[in-house]
């Protein structure tokens, strides 16, 4: 029987934490803004915690409990659930060739497809990748630049 439960919340860890904020929100009649307010976390990320887009993490949750005056353990407990269920599917093995190793496929997502380019392109964060080549390019054109006028400059004093 509780390997049976361990199992249940294994596999639907994020599913019953979700269901579980979602309710006890309810139950307090808090507003997205209300709870924000309350737990130093904002409108928007409530948002994303109780849609199940992205988890709460656990100081975000041990806030919610006090607030809406839950069951920290039972919370907590489906908290860890989810964490388990999200590093699981992290871990599990993409679909991939045979033969061929992740640092390969890894390598040949950040080369940008022809006629494609990656400067602009935004990256995990929301930043902007810029190739390693045009950092260095543009230095030493700087660099050169600098050269150049700083003999100019020199010649022009004697």
């Amino acid at each position: 029987m509780a390997r049976q439960e361990d199992r249940n919340s294994e596999t639907g860890g994020i599913d019953e934490l979700v269901t579980q904020l979602r309710r006890l929100r309810a139950r307090s009649g808090l507003t997205l803004t209300a709870l924000g307010e309350r737990t130093n976390y904002s409108k928007s990320s409530w948002g994303r915690y109780l849609s199940g887009r992205t988890l709460p993490p656990y100081q975000a949750v041990l806030s919610f409990c006090r607030v809406v005056e839950a069951d920290q353990e039972r919370v907590l407990a489906l908290w860890e659930a989810a964490h388990r269920e999200r590093a699981r599917r992290a871990n599990q093995p993409s679909e991939r060739p045979e033969g061929v190793d992740g640092d390969a496929v890894a390598e040949a997502e950040l080369v940008p497809a022809r006629g494609e380019s990656s400067v602009g392109v935004t990256g995990p964060g929301g930043r902007v990748r810029v190739p390693l080549g045009v950092v260095f390019g543009s230095a030493l054109l700087g660099l050169g630049l600098g050269c150049l006028l700083g003999a100019r400059v020199a010649r022009s004093h004697v």
